[in-house]
């Protein structure tokens, strides 16, 4: 059914399909039809004219928008790279800044370490010769303290000793005798 109505449609267009279908050929290697020889020239003329075009006009643009991408990419890699190189220098050079800030203030916290140690040895220095001053100032009045209390002491040692004794064997004492005693006592303490 289907072959019945490709040949009436090519024969009602006057096209001649029907003869070549009809001897088991396919139409379009029919080569005595008249229409299939002008078809296989006009398809060789725009092949050449088409060939003639991309070869002239549209490969060498296409050629050339080639080149210029990869032209592109080669000077977008290369400014990459540089930018790279650049970029770790610049890293190093940050690196070998850092390390040379570590190591600056280290070192002035050393010395600023070392400073406040001898600031506090002087402080403690000077704090220790004053108390000391302060000290033997304090015993100089404590011994002349206790030499005056001691020299207060004789006379009513004498007369408390003088009452002691009176009233212990009823007899007074000596005043000579109580008062070599009482030096003798102060001696020793």
């Amino acid at each position: 059914m289907r072959r019945t109505t490709i040949l009436l449609a090519a024969t009602a267009l006057g096209l001649t399909p029907a003869i070549a279908m009809a001897e088991g050929k396919m139409p379009q290697m029919d080569f005595s039809n008249p229409l299939t020889g002008a078809q296989v020239v006009w398809m060789a003329v725009i092949m050449v004219v088409l060939y003639f075009v991309l070869a002239r006009w549209a490969l060498p643009r296409i050629g050339g928008v080639i080149e210029n991408r990869h032209n592109r990419i080669a000077t977008d890699l290369e400014t990459a790279r540089r930018a790279k190189a650049e970029a770790e220098h610049a890293v190093r050079e940050l690196n070998l800044a850092i390390q040379n800030a570590r190591e600056s203030s280290q070192g002035a916290i050393a010395e600023a370490v070392n400073a406040a140690k001898e600031r506090a040895r002087a402080q403690t220095a000077a704090l220790n010769d004053r108390l000391s001053a302060q000290i033997a100032s304090a015993e100089a009045e404590i011994d002349s303290a206790r030499r005056t209390a001691v020299g207060a002491l004789a006379p009513i040692a004498r007369d408390v000793a003088s009452s002691l004794l009176h009233r212990l064997i009823g007899a007074a004492v000596e005043p000579g005798r109580i008062e070599q005693a009482v030096s003798a006592l102060s001696t020793q303490g």
